[in-house]
């Protein structure tokens, strides 16, 4: 086995190294592997006090101006450019009896949802025998030396694409770009696993380790926990208090079934739990087969701060925007006096001339993004 040469970055048979960037679920980004950005970030701060004289002449702003206008900088070009997003895939566990799910703050679009099969039941056991697919594959995979057409092949995908229109191979969807909840149209079934409906949680702190309390809601459902032991897992789907969503090992359960009790693992967003806060949210204790189905769904999230700052097309734009804020932000400032008392007549100050020329240079860095400077990519044809 070839040895890794952490100085040449390759092995010794000359291969290149290539490491797994991030973890399953997050973004394919590693910072650690570019300039920090807090060291960016300062570094824009170093421009925009040299930009404005600073050493030469005062610079009234103080650092939370610095930091608003270069978060303003990235406001701006998030809002307005294509390349402050990027296309990518994630995988999605589908619960049962659950059809909403809240997907991270970095998530903008969901443009479509992949399933694995092409209808309603996926799998390979013998009821979900699909005669048109085992046809194909003994024809041209499985038989040595025979070659099919491309008819029969182009016949075939669409054959699979009416087979998904029919039977539910596409799943449609509803997406809200501020709550990031992503809404199914369909009922996921329930695999025969216990699910309840709880009236509330109540908890003796807010941090992890804290002590959860959970009462059953009596009007619904079975009377009872129906068995649920010490020990057993439980899950909570579907609350709207941060922190409660997640999976439980169960710490005690009343003589009476009706209440049980399980340990934080983050930290919550309150204490108490009732009302409408859980009008969607329920209980379930799972099987190990507790996921209904994964699929794969196609997004376009924001590109992290880091990745901006590290791209050299980018971070000159940001860099020449934020100097633009803050002299907008002096103009501001300036512009409520017209001078300042000294001797011989005093200073004049330059407040309208600092507004005129910062908007200027905004106009201007704003009219680079539409002709893609950037390296954003142009707007294909558009019909209608």
């Amino acid at each position: 086995m070839a040895t890794k040469d952490t100085s040449l970055s390759a092995t010794q048979t000359g291969s290149m190294i290539t490491d797994s960037l991030g973890s399953p679920g997050q973004i394919a980004f590693n910072p650690d592997d570019y300039t920090s950005t807090a060291t960016l970030r300062k570094a824009i701060e170093d421009y925009i006090r040299l930009r404005l004289g600073d050493g030469l002449v005062d610079v009234e702003l103080d650092p939370v101006h610095y930091k608003t206008a270069i978060d303003r900088a990235l406001s701006r070009y998030r809002q307005r450019a294509q390349h402050a997003e990027e296309e990518s895939f994630a995988f999605l566990d589908l619960l049962p009896e659950t059809q909403e799910y809240i997907l991270p703050r970095e998530v903008m679009t969901v443009k479509a949802i992949f399933r694995r099969g092409i209808g309603s039941v996926t799998g390979t056991t013998a009821s979900q025998f699909e005669p048109f697919a085992s046809g194909y594959l003994n024809t041209y995979m499985l038989v040595a030396g025979r070659v099919g057409g491309l008819t029969n092949y182009e016949l075939f995908t669409q054959y699979q694409k009416l087979a998904m229109n029919m039977f539910g191979g596409f799943m449609n969807f509803t997406w809200n770009p501020v709550t990031k909840k992503l809404t199914l149209v369909r009922k996921i079934p329930n695999s025969g696993f216990q699910y309840l409906r709880m009236s509330g949680l109540t908890a003796n702190g807010i941090t992890p380790g804290s002590t959860i309390t959970i009462n059953m809601d009596q009007s619904w459902g079975p009377p009872a926990y129906n068995g649920i032991t010490v020990g057993a897992q439980v899950v909570i789907v579907n609350c709207t208090v941060t922190g409660y969503n997640n999976s439980y090992t169960v710490t005690s359960v009343s003589d009476d079934q009706k209440t049980l009790t399980v340990t934080a693992v983050t930290e919550l967003g309150a204490t108490t739990v009732t009302g409408s806060q859980l009008l969607q949210s329920n209980i379930y204790s799972p099987t190990p087969n507790d996921v209904a189905e994964t699929v794969l769904l196609q997004i376009y999230n924001y590109k992290p701060d880091s990745m901006l700052f590290n791209d050299n097309r980018v971070y000159t734009w940001i860099q020449d925007y934020a100097l633009a804020v803050c002299k907008d932000m002096l103009g501001q400032a300036y512009s409520k006096f017209g001078s300042i008392a000294g001797p011989q007549g005093g200073t004049q100050l330059n407040g309208p001339a600092l507004k005129q020329e910062a908007k200027t240079e905004m106009d201007a860095l704003e009219e680079e993004l539409k002709r893609y400077f950037d390296g954003s990519e142009p707007l294909t044809w558009v019909m209608g």
